[in-house]
């Protein structure tokens, strides 16, 4: 079957059919990166054309669900960049984590895991995994589903693996996952501490009290106008002096960022929300 592909015109029906069927506006989307998602989706599914696609949205409840899950943001694999993990590990959460109470994290729209299982893993390294409190959410109730198993894709455990021993040489990331028939599973004990939710993080309310939020290499999947939304409510979710995680080649740079968020860690763009 040759790759079929959509222009600007059946993007935008797709997207009005998805907002007046199910209520979720991706109109905001980075037009390129959704197109390309919807092709995908297309070629996958061996839909012979856009109005194919609109009709399975409009009236197949089942295949909507994994629409979603096929149209949400990969993540790759397991301690993705270790130069953050080890600045995380290293400088970052020392000190933070020997103050007294809970730390709350929060991933918004995880898509396969690796960064709330990297995350628990370090800490679980560190001695503090108890101190945690991790709240993850996605549009797509199939990904949380992956996500409460604890689901890893065995095909990428060879960089996984090389990942994980740039940053902790005496350890073995095997102690960590199971593998049955084909397929990976994080230990269930790192996720006991974890909150997951349906939620639309682009338009429903966001949890408060977080200490730390980790959205690396998002923003580029959305425009202007969504990013500077986002960036504002996260800013209103995290406590005075929170962090938020943006990812090594993207920065927070808004009309206003300024009086919101102050660059500390600027190798691997780290923001601290400002106190007043």
């Amino acid at each position: 079957m040759s790759k079929y592909e959509i222009g600007i015109v059946d993007t935008r029906n797709i997207l009005k059919a998805i907002k007046e069927s199910h209520d979720l506006d991706f109109k905001n989307h980075a037009l390129t990166f959704f197109k390309k998602r919807l092709e995908y989706i297309l070629n996958k599914y061996r839909l012979k054309n856009a109005e194919g696609l609109i009709d399975k949205i409009e009236n197949d409840k089942d295949f909507f669900e994994l629409f979603l899950k096929e149209v949400c943001i990969e993540t790759t694999e397991l301690f993705r960049d270790p130069s953050l993990w080890r600045y995380l590990m290293e400088h970052f959460f020392p000190s933070l984590l020997k103050e007294s109470g809970t730390y709350k994290i929060w991933f918004p729209e995880v898509s396969s895991g690796e960064e709330l299982y990297s995350m628990a893993i370090m800490l679980n390294e560190m001695g503090f995994l108890d101190k945690v409190r991790f709240v993850v959410g996605s549009i797509s109730q199939m990904r949380l589903d992956d996500l409460r198993q604890g689901k890893l894709e065995v095909k990428k455990m060879e960089v996984n693996h090389a990942n994980f021993k740039r940053i902790f040489s005496e350890a073995e990331l095997e102690s960590y996952y199971t593998v049955e028939k084909e397929t990976g599973y994080i230990t269930s004990d790192l996720l006991k501490n974890v909150e997951i939710t349906l939620q639309n993080t682009y338009y429903d309310k966001h949890p408060g009290s977080v200490k730390l939020m980790m959205w690396r290499n998002q923003m580029l999947y959305f425009n202007q106008i969504l990013q500077e939304r986002l960036l504002k409510s996260f800013c209103n979710s995290l406590v005075p002096g929170g962090h938020l995680v943006v990812g090594m080649n993207e920065k927070i740079d808004y009309w206003n960022s300024g009086k919101d968020y102050i660059l500390v860690g600027e190798k691997e763009n780290i923001y601290k929300k400002r106190f007043s």
